[in-house]
């Protein structure tokens, strides 16, 4: 563990900023990212090229984009361009890392994050099928796993390495444990929530110059409705605290990976097979990471990882 360095700045509020200004970039920029997905589609349903798997498989995916995933994509886009700036700013280290070794130890972890994650929350969707809360789609694919196993990697790795290791290991520079914990759960929560409501869309011929700064104002109301902050952010924040507190646990990354995969994979794929029935929040959502029953379970499954762990 990383202890509190007197001589070093605070890096929450230089995070802060490095998200304000994503936000904000990203939506700048989604309005002319727009325009120039609707002109690319001009010109290569008119061009010789038309007929290229590529391009038709191209053309498909702007007919289907609507502005959101515009925006989306642009907020990416600026987070990956203000990463360099952000981490000159905050002098990241090679020491603020958490050790990876040994393997055979880290891969015994991350084997019992996810199977534990995976399982639990994919029981908690059984009881959901039994309570009629949800329903199997008409033809579920219960062997299509690709998809599931794919965004249970690239989550696991991606955000782990980033949100347990890099930004953790700041944080702990300058703070105590349980305020860099805190802060970073915080934003972990916070950073998953910025994104357009669920439905919520902006036809094509309405959207103008300001229509980035009006998906903004609708990520905002997202905060005024109580429900849906019971529902899903207080689900997020769990998480990241249960991810926070493993990696603390361990001193390595590999359990938070199997934890947060797990989780990953149980969603996508329970998702994949069913339908949901409304009017069951806030103890049930429209998917496994909504609602007060998932909440609980996020929470039980912590318990359980950190005295597994221990056993180790």
């Amino acid at each position: 563990m990383q202890a509190a360095s007197p001589g070093s700045s605070p890096a929450l509020p230089k995070l802060l900023l490095y998200l304000l200004a994503v936000m904000l970039g990203g939506a700048v920029l989604s309005v002319p990212l727009f325009h120039l997905g609707k002109a690319a589609h001009g010109w290569l349903s008119t061009s010789s090229l038309h007929d290229v798997g590529l391009v038709r498989w191209l053309l498909s995916e702007i007919e289907r984009a609507q502005f959101t995933r515009y925006f989306n994509r642009a907020v990416l886009l600026c987070a990956i361009v203000f990463i360099w700036p952000f981490m000159r700013r905050v002098r990241l280290e090679r020491g603020l890392l958490p050790a990876w070794r040994p393997f055979n130890t880290g891969l015994k972890q991350w084997a019992i994050g996810f199977v534990l994650a995976a399982g639990l929350l994919l029981a908690l969707g059984f009881i959901f099928l039994k309570t009629g809360a949800y329903q199997l789609r008409p033809d579920p694919r219960w062997w299509k796993l690709g998809e599931p196993i794919t965004a249970a990697l690239g989550a696991g790795i991606v955000e782990e390495f980033f949100f347990r290791g890099l930004l953790l290991g700041l944080l702990l520079r300058t703070m105590t444990e349980t305020k860099a914990l805190l802060s970073l759960t915080m934003v972990f929560a916070l950073v998953h929530f910025l994104k357009p409501p669920e439905g919520w869309q902006i036809s094509d011929a309405a959207v103008t110059w300001s229509s980035g700064f009006l998906v903004l104002r609708q990520i905002a109301a997202g905060f005024g409705d109580v429900d849906f902050l019971l529902a899903e952010f207080a689900t997020l924040f769990a998480v990241g605290w249960v991810l926070a507190k493993v990696r603390m646990q361990t001193g390595a990354l590999w359990a938070g990976i199997g934890l947060h995969g797990g989780w990953v994979f149980g969603l996508k794929y329970f998702s994949a097979l069913t339908t949901y029935a409304d009017d069951w929040l806030p103890w049930i959502g429209a998917n496994l990471k909504v609602g007060l029953m998932p909440l609980a379970t996020v929470l039980l499954t912590g318990w359980i990882a950190s005295r597994l762990l221990r056993l180790r």
